[in-house]
């Protein structure tokens, strides 16, 4: 079979062998690839850099014995940084474990690649607040996954919800209560006025040109809404605090 070219993000490798590696792969066009990694792990392997968490670049595969291996790899970003800040470093594994979570084999994910891709650019290039960066991830990635949550209108009776009477969202129906459908609910998770204006604003105008506070981003109450319907718990240590 001939070798496929393709860009990908690592999202996760695992020791194989005394010098290779099981790389996990984020593809826009062939979604979740497992690609062995031969001799990545010695001191002078060209495909060094091409194995680590975060590294982007055009990888080509090669096919054989119903395996497939990296031949070559033009890394394009490590995004470096990252490494040198843990809380930097933190969010953005939890980006990459969404990502993995969400990603089949064989299934395009172009929009994923590229929200991943800019998101951990953002987390390591600028000093936004990466608990803001991070919210700003869930929220899009569930708009394009098809769970946009509702903001504006009560998820249960369609009304809208005026901005004084914000106080609560149905996170497993996907949207906010009006205070009617609020009475006496027990599943759902208290939101400001604040954090649902926030999620408007980043959701219409993107989080490089929301004014409204970081402060605002409300990422714990994402990750509630998201991670259900990965159908995976994911480890959060020491996030959105």
């Amino acid at each position: 079979m001939p070798a496929i070219t393709t860009q990908g993000i690592v999202l996760r490798h695992a020791d194989y062998r005394e010098h290779d590696r099981m790389l996990t792969l984020l593809s826009p066009t062939m979604g979740r690839v497992e690609a062995l990694c031969r001799g990545c792990k010695r001191p002078q392997s060209p495909l060094l850099s091409a194995s680590e968490w975060f590294a982007l670049g055009e990888y080509v595969l090669y096919t054989g014995k119903g395996r497939m291996t990296v031949t070559s790899c033009h890394v394009t970003e490590t995004f470096y940084p990252l490494r040198t800040d843990y809380d930097r470093l933190k969010y953005a594994t939890y980006l990459l474990a969404i990502a993995e979570a969400a990603t089949q084999p064989n299934e395009r994910a172009v929009e994923l690649f590229t929200l991943l891709a800019r998101s951990l650019s953002r987390l390591a290039y600028t000093g936004k607040d990466p608990r803001a960066v991070s919210a700003a991830f869930l929220l899009h990635f569930s708009a394009i996954s098809g769970y946009r949550p509702r903001l504006s209108h009560c998820v249960r009776c369609g009304k809208p919800v005026p901005d004084e009477a914000i106080r609560l969202m149905d996170v497993e129906n996907g949207g906010l209560l009006c205070s009617a459908c609020a009475e006496g609910t027990t599943a759902a998770q208290s939101v400001s006025p604040g954090q649902v204006r926030w999620m408007r604003d980043v959701l219409q105008n993107g989080i490089d040109k929301t004014t409204l506070p970081d402060a605002d981003a409300p990422g714990a109450l994402l990750s509630d809404y998201v991670e259900p319907r990965l159908e995976k718990k994911l480890r959060r240590d020491g996030l959105w605090k």
